[in-house]
């Protein structure tokens, strides 16, 4: 859970999130008003359908995460309140790559620090399943 410095649009918020993540087939889908305001965010990498509870307890705008099925995704958007929280869904290889360099990082910082001398690299490899998506249009 957090808050964005600024207020901004769902719109503009899921086009910051996609501009982040790795490139996949699947893209980032988005669920609500493209015009709404957010700020508070929740996010949890991998599949989080089980933590919608959560989610609304902590009253998010909207919730970033991965492998949203239909009904969880269909019942949290019926038991929103005011249309919150909205929801992005990525792909789960893009919400896990994510903290790999930040990790990289912090493991070659203690090594380091414990005399070692190690090359960390964080693999480039997409291992999303998927190869290319049809959409209408």
């Amino acid at each position: 859970m957090g808050d964005l410095a600024d207020v901004m649009s769902l719109g503009d918020f899921a086009a910051r999130v996609f501009g982040i993540l790795p490139s996949v087939a699947g893209g980032v889908r988005v669920s609500g008003d493209k015009d709404g305001l957010v700020r508070r965010i929740a996010v949890c990498g991998g599949a989080g359908d089980s933590l919608f509870n959560e989610v609304r307890a902590n009253n998010a705008d909207v919730y970033v995460t991965a492998d949203l099925r239909h009904h969880p995704a269909s019942e949290a958007r019926e038991a929103a309140v005011n249309g919150r929280p909205y929801l992005i869904d990525v792909s789960h290889f893009a919400s896990e790559w994510l903290w790999l360099p930040a990790a990289a990082s912090a493991l070659g910082n203690v090594l380091a620090d414990q005399g070692h001398d190690v090359e960390i690299q964080v693999s480039t490899t997409n291992s999303d399943p998927w190869d290319f998506i049809l959409t209408p249009g």
